[in-house]
């Protein structure tokens, strides 16, 4: 199972800050993108509705710097 390696301080233009995923959050490869160096996230236990909401409508690209293979 693929994770994210540390916690992550997640921010998007214009927005800034929107979540922190967590160390250990699950993720999954990003195979509707070129690069193959990129993962989505999943969910992860207590997230709030703000981050639940952009999980939902544009979801979480993590760079596979911060993943590891658990």
């Amino acid at each position: 199972m693929l994770v994210t390696n540390h916690p992550i301080e997640y921010r998007a233009a214009p927005y800034g800050r929107i979540t922190t995923i967590p160390k250990g959050t699950p993720v999954i490869p990003a195979t509707n993108l070129p690069d193959r160096d990129k993962y989505w996230s999943e969910p992860w236990d207590g997230m709030d509705q703000s981050a639940e909401s952009w999980f939902r409508n544009y979801g979480f690209l993590i760079d596979g710097s911060h993943v590891e293979l658990a």
